[in-house]
């Protein structure tokens, strides 16, 4: 069963807004921009949602689990702790895009806000949609099991800058008026 594709909407006061959204996107290019705030629990103790829990370092392929490390991720970015994002993020992003880049990216590009909340919503295989709120945002973002555990997808927008030098992904942010710094 295919996944639904990856939407985003924000809502404003004055009216509907759809955007992007990215965590940490983790991940996030472009429009592609993830509103954090502080973290919802213990980031540390949520951390060991990416490493073993039943002793043979695989994590379990459940919603529930996919939803677990997905609320690690936002909240690891809520409190600025953008290379464990960066270490949680699926491979074809960690080949990419160094983690010092992905780092200096963040902390230039993009800013915290509001606290985040996770929800899973379909498992399919080795991919999970979960629904990322807010109180002024609601997206989707995919999770997929690699290597024993689940890491965060880039958006489509941040997938297509893969591999693009950082201090140009700066710029052409910073021109589109995209950086929120």
């Amino acid at each position: 069963m295919p996944l639904p594709p990856i939407l985003v909407r924000a809502r404003k006061s004055s009216g509907a807004l759809i955007v992007g959204l990215a965590v940490l996107g983790v991940s996030a290019c472009g429009r592609d921009t993830l509103i954090a705030g502080e973290a919802t629990a213990d980031p540390v103790s949520l951390a060991g949602v990416h490493s073993s829990l039943n002793g043979t370092g695989d994590v379990p392929v459940t919603l529930e689990s996919a939803t677990a490390a997905a609320q690690a991720d936002i909240d690891r970015y809520s409190a600025g702790d953008f290379g464990f994002v960066w270490e949680h993020m699926t491979k074809d992003v960690r080949e990419a895009m160094t983690k010092e880049d992905f780092v200096t990216y963040y902390r230039t590009c993009k800013s915290i806000g509001p606290k985040l909340v996770v929800t899973g919503t379909a498992l399919a295989d080795d991919r999970a949609t979960v629904a990322i709120a807010g109180p002024h945002t609601t997206g989707y973002r995919v999770m997929a099991y690699q290597d024993g555990q689940w890491n965060m997808a880039p958006t489509d927008t941040f997938a297509k800058h893969l591999g693009q030098p950082v201090r140009q992904l700066i710029e052409e942010e910073t021109r589109s008026g995209l950086c929120s710094h």
